[in-house]
């Protein structure tokens, strides 16, 4: 509900005035930053997908690998039984042959032809088992090969559900500090909420503002710097202040409104120790609204300035990177 009034709270900000081009060009490159930082997100989380997608993908030919492996062995096996069988048969047979030299010609050319032809089996056998010899060689190779693979995704993996993680509770804790901090504050003046891996803190335009104006009130003004307080504890956050108006007046005047009241915000939080390196400043004017701008309860949802709060995502680009 806080959210919806801050909305509206923007609205009345954006009525009188017409912004200068180079404020537009501000606001367009604000908005531009706004939605890289967003596709980056994306971009991480879809690297996160593939990178479990192959790391299951592996786990299945490692699998695989396995039951061939197995089955060659027990071709060798089998084969190197068969070979000692015939080697056996080529003795007895070589020995027969020995005791009967003597014997007639016939008899003799037949034992020598049989020989030959064990011996050829002999030999295709050794043949055959060397070359599945070394086809064992080959899948242990591309299983030791596909191990370390597995191993050094899976660590990549947990790396990154790790950072993930620890982006996650520290957006956790910061949304329990700001709410903790602004327990002041009734639900109709701000609120704090999480939306798509970011905190959003909306403050309405009755705590802020005056209608058409941006100078912040002095309860507003108390509500910023207790959130600045928190920021400074938070380093790691990036900060978008993002001023919101409804649909009445120029969309000149709601574009110049909207801009100077979150610079308004900019300038108490800068103020107050934050790190303007960390902030962005932007106007949305009337084109973002929360709610239809058709009677006044939603027009006082829309005029809002909102403060979105980003986590750090260099390390996950720098895990996806590597």
């Amino acid at each position: 509900m806080a959210r919806n009034i801050f909305f509206i709270f923007i609205g009345f900000l954006l009525l009188s005035s017409c912004v200068s081009q180079k404020k537009y060009d501000e606001l367009l490159s604000a908005n531009k930053r706004l939605e890289n930082r967003i596709d980056r997100l994306e971009e991480v989380r879809k690297s996160y997908d593939q990178l479990v997608g192959e790391h299951n993908q592996l786990n299945r030919e490692r699998e695989s690998l396995m039951k061939e492996k197995t089955g060659l062995e027990q071709q060798i096996t089998g084969l190197r039984k068969a070979n000692n069988d015939l080697q056996a048969e080529y003795d007895e047979i070589l020995n027969q042959n020995r005791n009967i030299l003597a014997s007639a010609t016939e008899d003799r050319q037949t034992l020598i032809e049989e020989l030959g032809k064990k011996e050829n089996e002999i030999a295709q056998t050794e043949r055959r088992l060397n070359r599945l010899e070394s086809e064992l060689n080959e899948k242990e190779n591309r299983l030791n090969d596909l191990q370390n693979s597995l191993e050094e995704r899976e660590h990549r993996i947990n790396e990154l559900t790790s950072q993930i993680n620890a982006q996650q509770n520290a957006l956790n804790d910061l949304m329990t500090g700001l709410n903790n901090a602004l327990l002041g504050f009734s639900d109709a003046e701000l609120s704090v909420s999480k939306k798509n891996g970011r905190v959003y803190v909306s403050l309405s335009q009755e705590l802020l503002f005056a209608v058409g104006s941006d100078v912040i009130d002095a309860k507003g003004r108390e509500a910023i710097i207790t959130l600045a307080e928190v920021l400074k504890q938070n380093p790691d956050v990036a900060i978008t202040v993002e001023g919101h108006t409804d649909s009445d007046g120029s969309a000149d005047r709601n574009w110049d409104l909207s801009v100077s009241r979150a610079t308004s915000v900019v300038k108490i939080l800068t103020r107050s120790g934050v790190d303007p390196k960390r902030i962005t400043a932007s106007g949305r004017a009337l084109f973002d609204p929360v709610a239809p701008n058709d009677t006044p309860e939603n027009k006082a949802l829309n005029r809002r300035t909102e403060i979105i709060l980003s986590p750090d995502l260099e390390k996950l680009f720098q895990l996806i990177s590597n």
